[in-house]
């Protein structure tokens, strides 16, 4: 038998078989239930339209895409990438210490112990908000910023905003996570001014958050002299 004549003595077939009548399906649901169904639908819904009505908000607004889209959080410290950056002056490292203190007092008054490279001896410590800064010469001079952080996820205390494409990267610090900030960004720190600020490495350890900035820090050379910060 060829396939034509399988076709036509199927379909004679099939106008022969009786077939049950295909029974009339309702779905019934208590009154309550579906009263609950579809208050629980409508409550999903109005969720969805509002998140969906936050997102766009939040993409529409420049600001808000930016920090969105581009941003990077160390423990304490953040980094925004961004179209364009805020005003802010170029200043010498040193131009916004104040509130000497001895190496004694700070840990006592920030309570953590205060990291220093080897033969950096008692370099003057300058103490503010949760902040220690020391102007250290290595070999030359070089801005070394701490503060210790409860919550991991606590917010920023010293902020960056870079241009986009600026060259912000994640890097190793001797096993310690951190973030290579090439010069020309706008620093936030506690107590003063925005500023235009050189090279930077950001990095974590031991619970402490670490800031070395230096004009003509090279990153290479930031890691293996941070490695030493103990």
């Amino acid at each position: 038998m060829n396939v034509p004549e399988l076709e036509r003595d199927l379909e004679a077939l099939a106008a022969e078989v009786a077939w049950p009548p295909t029974p009339e399906l309702r779905l019934q649901l208590d009154p309550r239930r579906r009263r609950r169904f579809v208050e629980g639908r409508r409550a999903l819904v109005l969720v969805v339209a509002v998140l969906l009505l936050a997102l766009a908000v939040a993409f529409a607004v420049p600001s808000a895409r930016t920090a969105i889209l581009r941003f990077f959080h160390l423990r304490g410290a953040t980094v925004e990438l961004v179209d364009r950056l805020p005003p802010a002056q170029e200043r010498d490292l040193g131009a916004d210490l104040a509130n000497p203190v001895s190496l004694e007092q700070a840990e006592r008054d920030l309570g953590f112990r205060i990291l220093l490279p080897p033969h950096a001896g008692r370099p003057p410590v300058h103490e503010f908000a949760h902040t220690v800064s020391m102007l250290l010469a290595a070999p030359e001079p070089v801005l070394l910023t701490e503060l210790h952080v409860g919550n991991e996820n606590g917010p920023g205390i010293l902020k960056k905003v870079a241009g986009i494409g600026s060259g912000v990267e994640w890097v190793d610090v001797g096993g310690d996570p951190g973030l290579w900030v090439p010069g020309g960004h706008v620093f936030f720190g506690p107590g003063a001014p925005a500023r235009i600020a050189g090279n930077v490495l950001l990095w974590v350890h031991g619970g402490i958050t670490l800031r070395l900035e230096g004009k003509h820090l090279a990153k290479n050379a930031a890691i293996r002299f941070a490695s030493t910060i103990r």
